[in-house]
């Protein structure tokens, strides 16, 4: 039997009494969900930055960083996605009442983080052989090679980071995800602004030094939440130093719901990394107008996944708390907080392009700038097409793997990018002129199409359902 917990250990209780009223039940997903999207807005805002301070350092950087910054995420994303069912798993055993096995699932998903490490070494040493291969322009080759190199430090860092960040999350103690990743993206902006424009002593390392921040930004996160963890207060309930060892049922547990999850983000990562490439042949200004509209589509977007969470670890905790009447209304109220928010970025994407990306214009004097600026103002109305068609699939998939429904959301997603990117490479326009955009928009429409396609698989297996059914402890 478990021993009682303190207040600061345990997961926060509905703080109604028992209403499960839909206003309350979006305060709850508010009170857990708001902290992870301010925690993973700092994450946009951060890679938001990066990318710019590059574009005032030098405007082909700022293209490589997003070529090479995709590909990093392909790379990273198997072993990410893995480990990050570790707190939709959780959210279930707390919700079984079996807070003493969290320990033990935790160190599951640490070992496995560092099982990939040489995985990342190998890439980092091939990492020029394959921008050559995929016929990337010969002068962001060497920058896209030294940003990807010296990100792979971050690599083994940002899995670490989110298993442990996965623990606060399904205990519902999210304000410390928050304030970590505060503290980290501040330690973020004070290195890129020392390491890419050189102050003092230390000289300008341009792209170099956007990667080396990066990679110190990650392993802070990771000190800051082994640090925390192990504080008595958490040891007691959750007995994570005597459950060091591996443990293979708990593993193997971990890895058929994590991963489909982590194929997921390989597939989704991996096809826009695709696109992105192909983009990319079209040259620098039209990958580099593309990078501008993403910039802002991040900053928008990846505050959701602070939603699509807090809705896995709800409709998980509440599938077997209390049954899934209550689960299917925590997904319903993270779905409603979600379109509010989006529907604010929406309407500014659609109405205010121009004032958007007048922020670029503070680099004067750089035509290939101005010239992408002008591009990337049209392709703001392709961002607030699909991010509305996002907000659903990323909601509606974080209630799916909540319940354990990962191979579903694995195959609709392969299913979604592979008639995306077959019909864009058999009908992709051909280019006629340096400034025929055609090409380009067909690739922006191909997004708009895959997105299309997982908010519609999302929305049918949710009315379907058969996740209602399903178990992951």
């Amino acid at each position: 039997m478990d021993e009682p917990a303190s207040d600061d250990a345990l997961p926060l209780q509905n703080q109604s009494g028992g209403d499960d009223s839909f206003l309350n039940v979006i305060r709850e997903v508010l009170r857990v969900a708001v902290p992870l999207m301010i925690s993973a807005g700092t994450f946009s805002i951060v890679l938001f930055v990066d990318r710019t301070l590059l574009l005032w350092h030098d405007g082909p950087s700022m293209s490589a960083s997003m070529a090479a910054g995709n590909l990093f995420w392909v790379l990273v994303c198997l072993p990410v996605g893995i480990v990050s069912m570790t707190g939709a798993i959780m959210g279930q055993h707390i919700g079984a009442g079996d807070r003493h096995k969290i320990g033990r699932l935790l160190w599951q998903s640490i070992w496995l983080s560092l099982m990939f490490a040489p995985v990342f070494l190998v890439v980092a040493l091939f990492a020029k052989q394959f921008f050559l291969a995929t016929g990337q322009p010969s002068e962001l080759i060497d920058l896209e090679t030294t940003y990807l190199r010296f990100l792979m430090l971050s690599s083994v860092g940002i899995v670490l980071e989110t298993a442990l960040s996965g623990f606060f999350s399904a205990i519902e103690r999210t304000r410390i995800v928050m304030w970590v990743s505060i503290a980290s993206g501040l330690l973020n902006l004070v290195l890129d602004l020392v390491l890419i424009f050189g102050i003092g002593p230390i000289p300008s390392l341009g792209i170099m030094g956007a990667a080396i921040a990066t990679a110190i930004a990650f392993w802070f996160k990771v000190a800051c939440f082994s640090w925390l963890i192990l504080q008595p207060r958490y040891e007691k309930i959750y007995q994570f130093r005597g459950a060091r060892g591996l443990d293979w049922p708990v593993l193997r547990n971990l890895l058929f719901f994590g991963l489909p999850t982590g194929l997921m983000y390989v597939s989704e990562s991996g096809g826009f990394a695709a696109i992105v490439f192909r983009i990319g042949r079209l040259g620098d200004i039209p990958l580099r107008a593309t990078t501008m509209a993403i910039n802002f589509n991040m900053i928008a977007f990846i505050p959701l996944i602070g939603v699509s969470i807090a809705a896995s670890i709800l409709t998980g905790k509440h599938l077997l708390e209390s049954g899934p009447a209550r689960a299917a209304k925590s997904a319903m109220a993270a779905l409603v907080v979600a379109l509010s928010y989006a529907s604010v970025w929406i309407a500014m994407f659609l109405l205010m392009p121009e004032a958007l990306m007048s922020f670029y214009s503070l680099q004067e004097g750089d035509a290939s700038t101005e010239q992408s600026i002008a591009i990337a103002k049209g392709l703001l109305f392709f961002v607030a097409v699909y991010l509305f068609l996002d907000t659903t699939q990323l909601t509606l998939a974080g209630a799916l793997r909540g319940a354990g429904d990962t191979w579903y959301v694995l195959y609709s997603g392969v299913f979604a990018i592979a008639i995306a990117f077959t019909a864009g490479l058999t009908m992709e326009p051909t280019k006629t002129s340096p400034v025929d955009l055609s090409a380009l928009h067909w690739w922006w429409w191909m997004i708009t199409l895959w997105i299309g396609l997982l908010a519609s698989a999302m929305t049918a297996r949710y009315i379907q359902g058969r996740w209602r059914k399903m178990r992951m402890v």
